[in-house]
């Protein structure tokens, strides 16, 4: 008997098997809404896509973000080639659709006539090289982001230099033999060749892990400018849930950007106008309004939503979620696991949405500005203030570090940067109601006559005389030096530094010598110092309150019209900074220059 003749039946009992049978495809009809797509963050915050209509050849440009220039985009062009601009925005837009229908996969393929269809072009032989070269451009232009790219990964922003493209791009022409298996796919004989789009990893990461919005790709493609689609998409992520918002002009006018010139700053005004216009028409907001006390530099927007607007941004967002979940379902996690996930699901949905809103942006000066001023008066006095500012908003963002500077000046805390911190932390503020809030521009004179005679601060007044006998100009020097070393303890130059600065001179620059004995310089034995007699110099708060006075006291004799007085104030601040310049400006010499104008 060989081992081929030898059979042996096992037989095993089992208990009784269930047998699961799961759909692991989706049909397209189950996808509720194939226009919902998701838009990274970064390219709905940061200029990706250039405003400017004259762009030039081989032109590179850098964005600044701070006045440091440590926190910076560079867009660089291929050679011979342009920025990315508006063609390329509604291409990017059309590709997220085709990405959502063919179930978000990182690597997909796609035809000209299926972004024609999209972008609603028309069907002319234009097209096809129109789209070609929206694609190359977006796959060859580079993107170097410092300090700048949010990373969902991180759950804040990347702090190190990033370089990369936003896709690359295989062109697949279908004539040739190697590409018969492409040739074979496509029904429309007609069709050349078509693209391989692949989404580069930081912009597809976000996209798959919460570093996104949810936006109908009609709707935007929709909107005929590319300024009104760019403040859509921005004001639609500031806002969260609030159906008012009010922000400062420059803000937005560099976020967009737009094109800024001092000189003619009404045109640029008149762009953002008629963004805005567009968007009240296609009720995408309610109603918008200038605020113009001065200049529009100092001027702010204030925008109202309508009613249905949350609730249809909740739609999309739940919507694009169920999609998302069917479309995990085909790629990756079956019906049955997915169950195992829905009880975690249902504790981030809740947070999800508002994590968003909640997504580090890059903290401005305007805005760290505005949050000195919401904080008790002392905070101006810290040194390190400006930086944990900066900071607390690149972490908690703007809205919450805003609220927490609100209750903390509310609390009367006596530590305040510690207060302040604990207060983020641990979110204290979360129900602190809203408040109107005054303007956060910092007063000078308010700075300066916070408790008068607690807060001077202290100084060696030997060195400081000592210094006063120094030649005047080895004085600049040591100043100079002084406010340097200032500011890199502080991390930050900024006016809140520089007023800080003079208010407490004294003190740094006497900190500064005692620290440098070096900088001493004795004077030659042999050599008579004269005691300067000091001119008490006057602050500049008081120049500027005493001639608008004098000028308003004038006026009720006078009767000037507002020409007049603007030409008044004109001449006897050029006086007044003449005499600055050359430390002889008293206050009764003060009195003469504005007598001099005004009879007195």
């Amino acid at each position: 008997m060989t081992w081929d003749d030898y059979i042996e039946d096992e037989y095993i009992d089992t208990p009784e098997v269930e047998i699961v049978e799961e759909n692991i495809y989706v049909d397209e009809k189950f996808i509720k809404n194939k226009e919902l797509i998701r838009l990274d963050l970064n390219i709905i915050q940061f200029p990706i896509f250039s405003k400017n209509t004259q762009r030039k050849i081989n032109q590179v440009v850098k964005y600044f973000f701070n006045k440091n220039r440590d926190t910076y985009i560079t867009v660089s062009p291929k050679a011979g080639d342009y920025i990315p601009g508006e063609m390329e925005e509604k291409v990017f837009i059309a590709l997220m659709e085709v990405m959502k229908e063919k179930h978000m996969p990182q690597r997909f393929v796609v035809s000209a006539p299926e972004l024609r269809e999209k972008l609603k072009l028309n069907s002319n032989n234009a097209y096809t090289n129109i789209i070609k070269k929206s694609l190359l451009r977006l796959s060859e232009t580079n993107y170097n982001f410092k300090n700048t790219m949010y990373s969902s990964e991180l759950s804040g922003i990347i702090k190190e230099e990033i370089s990369t493209s936003i896709l690359s791009l295989r062109v697949v022409n279908l004539s040739l033999k190697m590409n018969q298996k492409y040739r074979e796919k496509v029904n429309d004989k007609r069709i050349k060749e078509i693209y391989e789009i692949s989404i580069s990893d930081h912009f597809y990461k976000n996209i798959i892990q919460k570093g996104y919005l949810v936006y109908n790709s009609e709707i935007l493609l929709d909107i005929s400018s590319t300024t009104a689609r760019t403040v859509y998409m921005l004001i639609e992520k500031i806002r969260f849930q609030n159906l008012y918002l009010k922000l400062d002009t420059m803000f937005l006018i560099k976020r967009i950007p737009l094109k800024y010139d001092k000189k003619n700053i009404s045109r640029t005004i008149k762009t953002l106008e008629n963004a805005l216009n567009e968007l009240v028409e296609k009720n995408l907001i309610l109603d918008f309004k200038f605020i113009k006390e001065s200049t529009w530099e100092k001027s702010e927007i204030e925008i109202n939503f309508p009613e249905s607007s949350n609730l249809e941004k909740q739609e999309r967002f739940y919507e694009d979620r169920n999609d998302f979940r069917k479309i995990i379902t085909l790629n990756s996690i079956s019906e049955t696991e997915h169950e195992m996930l829905e009880e975690r699901e249902r504790e981030e949905e809740n947070n999800l949405e508002k994590s968003i809103s909640e997504i580090p942006t890059i903290a401005t000066e305007e805005q760290i500005d505005k949050i000195l001023g919401l904080l008790p008066s002392r905070a101006r006095n810290l040194k390190t203030m400006p930086r944990t500012i900066k900071d607390a908003i690149e972490k908690y963002g703007y809205e919450r570090v805003k609220n927490s500077a609100i209750y903390t000046k509310k609390q009367k805390a006596d530590k305040v940067r510690s207060y302040f911190l604990k207060t983020l932390e641990n979110n204290w503020c979360e129900h602190e109601e809203e408040i109107v809030i005054q303007s956060s521009k910092i007063d000078s004179k308010e700075f300066l006559e916070v408790n008068p005679s607690k807060d001077i601060p202290e100084y060696n007044e030997e060195v400081y005389k000592e210094f006063k006998n120094f030649p005047e100009e080895k004085q600049k020097e040591i100043e100079k030096n002084a406010y340097q070393e200032y500011v890199t303890q502080c991390g930050m130059n900024t006016k809140v530094q520089q007023i800080a600065f003079k208010y407490s001179k004294r003190k740094y620059i006497c900190e500064y010598l005692e620290k440098h004995q070096e900088k001493k310089i004795e004077p030659p034995n042999n050599e008579i110092i004269l005691e300067k007699k000091e001119v008490k110099e006057i602050e500049i708060e008081e120049i500027r309150n005493k001639i608008i006075r004098t000028i308003e006291l004038g006026n009720m004799i006078y009767f000037y019209t507002d020409e007049e007085k603007k030409e008044l104030f004109k001449n006897i601040l050029k006086e007044v900074m003449r005499l600055n310049l050359k430390k002889e400006l008293t206050e009764e010499a003060l009195i003469e220059i504005i007598g001099k104008y005004i009879d007195l």
